[in-house]
C-alpha cells in the first residue's frame, strides 16, 4: 500500500510532480484548457472550489489564449485529481495495459491452450446464455425499478458468470489488446458453430417441415458461419480496443460479421451486372446458352451468349493476338464440328441416304402413290353413290354429246381443212356413242315399234354404263404424256361433260344421291387440279431435275414444296427434308474440301434466312419428324450467334493476327535489347493475360455462371440473426466502457 500523501506540506512543484509523472520543460508552466471536463468529481469537490480554478486563482499565460495556469498550491488533494485532464480513448487503453510476463516455450503454449478453452467454454455457452439472459433481464429490470439501479443483487450474465468461474479456476485470460481480440474472435466462432450444432440437432429431431426446414437454415454453411462469427467479434474487439465506444462496437460488429457474406455476393453481382446487364439480360444469355447446347451439345463463348458488342469485340480483340488467337481459333472449329454432326446427325436420323437424285425419286414415287390414292378414294366415294342408283337406270348424256361435238367441230365453209384440226379418235367416240345411243333408244321403244323407229323416247345410256366411261376418261387423264394421240385439254373437257351428265342423274334420284355425288366430285375436282400442279415438278426426265424442280423457289414462298410435300407419304417427306437440310451447309465451292463436303455455318444461316417461313414450315414443319423444325430453327440461331460474334472488328484477312503478332514480337526484341525490366515483364505478360482471358471467355463453367442469378450465401440469414441478437449487448458494453473509466480513475487516484 502506498502512504498516504499529505498535500498540504508539498510546494508547488511538488504537487505537480505527483499529478503528472513526466517531466515538463522547466520554462513552461503547466497549462490544462479550461473547458475540459475532469475524469470526476469526488464528494468532496465544490463549486466553489471548482471556480477558483477557472477564475481569480488562475493567470493566463502570454501566446495561450482561452488556456489557464493553474495553482496548484491552493488545490486540495480531489481538487488536484479533478483538474486531471481527460484520457484519450487510446491512452486510457494503455494504461490499463499490463506487461506480459515471461514464460517458457511450454508455458506460452499452456496458456494460449487456456485461452483457447476459454473462448470454446464462452463460445458454447453463447446460444443457451442468451436465452438465460433474457429471463434474468426482466427480472433484473424489476430489480432495478424496486431498489433502485444497482442496489442488491442482480443476476449475471452468462458470459460474465462464467468468465469469473474460469478467473477463479485459473484459466488463462487475456493480458493485452492482441489476445483479447483474439479471445473475441475464436469465442465469435465457437458461439457460430455452437448455433449450427442445435440447427443440426432441432433438423433431425423434427417432424414439422417448418421446424425441420428452420433447423436446416440455421446449419447451413458451417464454415461460413464460422468465419463471420470470428469477422463480426473481431471488428468488435478491435473497434473496442482503438477506443470505440459501445455504438461504434456495435456497427463493426454488424458490419464484420455480414463482410463474408455480402461482400463475396456483392462483387459477384457487379461483375455478373457489368457482362450481361441486368434480369432481361441474364434471361436472354440463358436462354442463347441453352439455345446453343441443345443444338450442337457445345458451349457458346462469353460474346456468342451475352450478345453484347463490348464482349465480342474483346473476344476479336483476343483471336488476333498472341495468347489467346490459338484458344478462340480452336473453339470456333470445335463450335462449327459440333454443329456440322448435329446437322448430320439429323439427316441420318431423316434418311441416311440423302442425295439430290434420291429425294428427286423419292417425290416421283411420293407422287405416283398419290395418284393411286386418288384413285382408290374416287372409287370408293363413287360407290356410295351406287348405293342411291341402281346400275341399270337409264340416264342421259345430252352433255357429253354436245361437248364431242364441239370437241371435234368443223370450220364451216372449209371441211377439208377442217379434218387436220379434228382428233380422229374424239371423232370415232363420238361415233360410237351415237350408235350406242341409237341402240338404247330402240331397247326401250314399246313392243313391235322398235322397228318402225316411230318412239319418240331420246336416247340414254344405263347409269353404271356412263359412270364406267367417265373412269375410263379420268384414267386417260392421269395416264397422259406429250406423246398421248388425245390432248390431255380434249380429254378433261369429255370428263367435264360425263361428270355433269352423271350430276344431272343424281339430282334425279333424290337429295341424299345428290350430296354423295357432290361429294365426290368435289374431291375428284380437287385431286385432278393437284395432279396437274404436280406435273411441273415430275415431268422430267432424271431424279435430280424432279428435285431441283420440287425446291426452286423456296425464297418467293412455299407453294410448290407445300404441294409436294402434302402428295407423298411420311417416308418420301422425310427424303426430300433430309436431302434439303443437307444441302443448306454445304459450303460455297471455293471453301470446298477435295470430298466435297465442307461444312459452313455461314453458308446454312444464310439459305436458311433465304427460305421463306412457309417453305421452311413445309419442308420440316410437315416432314413427320417430331421437332424437326424447332430443331432447324435452334441451328440457324446458332449460326447467328457465331455470326454476331464474329463480326464486330472483324478481319476475314487475317492481317489483324498477323500485325498483332510481329507488333509482339517488335516490342519483346525492343524491351529485351534495352534491358528494362518493365518493359520485358509487360511484353512476356500480355500473351499471359491474353491467354487467361480467352480461357475465361471459352470456359462453360464460366459462361453459365455468369447467366445464373448471383447467389446469396445459405449463412446469410444465421449469420444475420446472430448479428441482429449481438446488438442485445449494447447495454453491456456500454457498462463495461464506464467501468473502464472508473478502473481507470482509480488507477491514476492510486497513483497520487
Amino acid at each position: 500500500m502506498t502512504d498516504p500523501v499529505d498535500y498540504s506540506k508539498l510546494s508547488n512543484d511538488e504537487l505537480f510532480a505527483q499529478v503528472e509523472p513526466r517531466p515538463a520543460p522547466a520554462a513552461s508552466p503547466v497549462m490544462v484548457p479550461a473547458a475540459v471536463a475532469p475524469l470526476s468529481a469526488t464528494p468532496s469537490s465544490t463549486p466553489s472550489a471548482a471556480s477558483e480554478l477557472t477564475s481569480s486563482s488562475a493567470t493566463t499565460a502570454p501566446g495561450t489564449a482561452g488556456v489557464k495556469a493553474l495553482d496548484y498550491s491552493k488545490m486540495s488533494n480531489d481538487e488536484l485529481f479533478a483538474s486531471l485532464p481527460a484520457l484519450s480513448p487510446a491512452a486510457a487503453s494503455a494504461a490499463q495495459e499490463q506487461p506480459k510476463p515471461d514464460r517458457s516455450v511450454m508455458g506460452e503454449i499452456g496458456h494460449q491452450v487456456g485461452l483457447t478453452a476459454r473462448a470454446a467454454v464462452q463460445g458454447a455457452a453463447a446460444l443457451p446464455g442468451m436465452v438465460s439472459d433474457a429471463a434474468t433481464g426482466v427480472v433484473n429490470a424489476g430489480l432495478d425499478q424496486v431498489a433502485g439501479e444497482g442496489n442488491g443483487f442482480r443476476f449475471q450474465k452468462v458470459s460474465s458468470a462464467l468468465g469469473n468461474i474460469m478467473d477463479q479456476s485459473g484459466v488463462a485470460k487475456p493480458e493485452n489488446a492482441t489476445e483479447r481480440v483474439v479471445q473475441d474472435a475464436a469465442t465469435g466462432a465457437a458461439s457460430a458453430l455452437t448455433g449450427v450444432g442445435a440447427g443440426q440437432a432441432v433438423a433431425q429431431a423434427a417432424t414439422g417441415p417448418i421446424t425441420k426446414a428452420l433447423g436446416a437454415a440455421l446449419a447451413a454453411a458451417p464454415g461460413m458461419q464460422a468465419v463471420s462469427g470470428a469477422t463480426g467479434a473481431g471488428a468488435a474487439g478491435i473497434t473496442r480496443e482503438s477506443g470505440g465506444g459501445a455504438v461504434a462496437q456495435t456497427v463493426a460488429g454488424l458490419a464484420g460479421a455480414l463482410a463474408p457474406t455480402v461482400a463475396p455476393f456483392a462483387a459477384r453481382a457487379v461483375v455478373r451486372g457489368a457482362i450481361r446487364g441486368g434480369e432481361a439480360g441474364r434471361q436472354e444469355m440463358a436462354d442463347r446458352i441453352q439455345t446453343f447446347e441443345d443444338a450442337t451439345g457445345q458451349t457458346p463463348t462469353l460474346g456468342q451468349a451475352t450478345g453484347r458488342r463490348a464482349v465480342q469485340a474483346a473476344e476479336t480483340g483476343l483471336s488476333n493476338v498472341v495468347g489467346g488467337s490459338g484458344i478462340m481459333i480452336r473453339r470456333g472449329e470445335a463450335q462449327a464440328e459440333a454443329m456440322q454432326r448435329s446437322v448430320q446427325d439429323l439427316t441420318d436420323a431423316l434418311s441416311p441416304t440423302a442425295t439430290g437424285a434420291d429425294a428427286g425419286a423419292a417425290i416421283t414415287r411420293g407422287v405416283n402413290a398419290f395418284k393411286d390414292n386418288v384413285k382408290s378414294v374416287q372409287q370408293r366415294l363413287y360407290s356410295d353413290l351406287d348405293g342411291f342408283i341402281p346400275a341399270a337406270t337409264p340416264m342421259s348424256v345430252n352433255r357429253t354429246q354436245t361437248a364431242l361435238e364441239a370437241l371435234n367441230e368443223g370450220i364451216p365453209g372449209a371441211p377439208n381443212i377442217s379434218n387436220f384440226f379434228k382428233n380422229a379418235r374424239i371423232g370415232s367416240i363420238e361415233r360410237a356413242l351415237g350408235e350406242d345411243l341409237e341402240l338404247a333408244r330402240q331397247a326401250q321403244a314399246p313392243t313391235g315399234m322398235s322397228s318402225t323407229g316411230a318412239t319418240t323416247l331420246p336416247g340414254q345410256l344405263p347409269y353404271q354404263a356412263v359412270q364406267k366411261l367417265r373412269t375410263m376418261v379420268g384414267r386417260e387423264i392421269s395416264d397422259n404424256s406429250l406423246t398421248s394421240d388425245v390432248p390431255r385439254s380434249k380429254w378433261r373437257a369429255l370428263y367435264a361433260a360425263l361428270s355433269d351428265d352423271l350430276g344431272d342423274a343424281a339430282a334425279a334420284a333424290g337429295p341424299q344421291a345428290q350430296q354423295t355425288w357432290a361429294r365426290a366430285n368435289q374431291y375428284t375436282r380437287s385431286s385432278i387440279q393437284r395432279l396437274e400442279q404436280l406435273e411441273s415438278v415430275v415431268n422430267r426426265d432424271a431424279p435430280e431435275k424432279i428435285f431441283k424442280a420440287a425446291t426452286t423457289g423456296l425464297a418467293e414462298g412455299g407453294t410448290t414444296i407445300s404441294r409436294v410435300m402434302k402428295s407423298m407419304p411420311v417416308e418420301n417427306r422425310r427424303e426430300v427434308a433430309a436431302a434439303v437440310l443437307q444441302r443448306l451447309g454445304r459450303a460455297k465451292p471455293g471453301q470446298q474440301n477435295e470430298m466435297g463436303d465442307a461444312f459452313s455455318s455461314e453458308t446454312f444461316l444464310t439459305n436458311l434466312a433465304n427460305m421463306s417461313p412457309p417453305a421452311r414450315r413445309a419442308l420440316f414443319g410437315s416432314s413427320g419428324f417430331a421437332g424437326l423444325e424447332d430443331r432447324v430453327q435452334q441451328l440457324g440461331a446458332v449460326a447467328n450467334m457465331r455470326r454476331e460474334g464474329s463480326k464486330v472488328f472483324a478481319n476475314p484477312s487475317g492481317t489483324a493476327r498477323q500485325n498483332a503478332l510481329l507488333g509482339w514480337m517488335a516490342g519483346l526484341i525492343a524491351s529485351i535489347s534495352s534491358g528494362n525490366a518493365a518493359a520485358i515483364t509487360m511484353a512476356l505478360g500480355a500473351p499471359v493475360a491474353a491467354n487467361l482471358g480467352a480461357r475465361a471467355a471459352t470456359n462453360p463453367g464460366f459462361v453459365r455462371a455468369m447467366a445464373t442469378r448471383t447467389p446469396v450465401s445459405r449463412a446469410t440469414g444465421p449469420v444475420a440473426a446472430a448479428a441482429a441478437a449481438e446488438t442485445s449487448d449494447f447495454e453491456e458494453r456500454k457498462a463495461a466502457n464506464r467501468q473502464r473509466i472508473r478502473n481507470l480513475r482509480e488507477g491514476v487516484s492510486g497513483r497520487g
